[in-house]
């Protein structure tokens, strides 16, 4: 059985992808973190207030570390996500919820610095802020 020969294609343009504005609360979050870093450490002697400014801090870093990798893994698609070199598709608003994770996380390890007996903080922040994010890309590349 023949079919009818196809007709021809018609050119087609494709615009050029056009990066999306950071949004106002991204920046916003920009500023708090940057506001939080310099009450925690020039106007918080108070040991439970440098506490409390830690586990806070050391939570937004988190959720926004999981937001971070949630939307690497959604942007990846069918696409493995390289351990050593990050993802193939890698967007602005991304690299912004990053930075402002890694700026929270720095602010919620630093501090209770000077809180004795407080030393292991740096630790325990530093692992609950990577194992999240961790398991998140594991389970992306084990269904891929």
């Amino acid at each position: 059985m023949s079919h009818p020969p196809l007709e021809p294609m018609r050119p087609v343009s494709v615009a050029p992808e056009e990066w999306q504005s950071v949004p106002a609360w991204k920046t916003l979050l920009v500023l708090a973190v940057s506001a939080s870093a310099a009450a925690s450490t020039l106007a918080l002697p108070n040991t439970a207030a440098r506490a409390t400014v830690a586990v806070v801090a050391l939570i937004v870093a988190v959720v926004l570390a999981v937001a971070s990798t949630r939307q690497t893994v959604r942007e990846s698609g069918d696409q493995r996500i390289s351990w050593l070199r990050g993802p193939a598709v890698r967007r602005r608003d991304v690299d912004l919820l990053q930075s402002c994770s890694g700026s929270a996380l720095f602010v919620g390890a630093l501090a209770p610095n000077a809180v004795p007996g407080w030393y292991w903080w740096l630790t325990a922040a530093l692992v609950v802020w990577i194992l999240p994010p961790l398991v998140l890309q594991a389970g992306h590349n084990r269904r891929i």
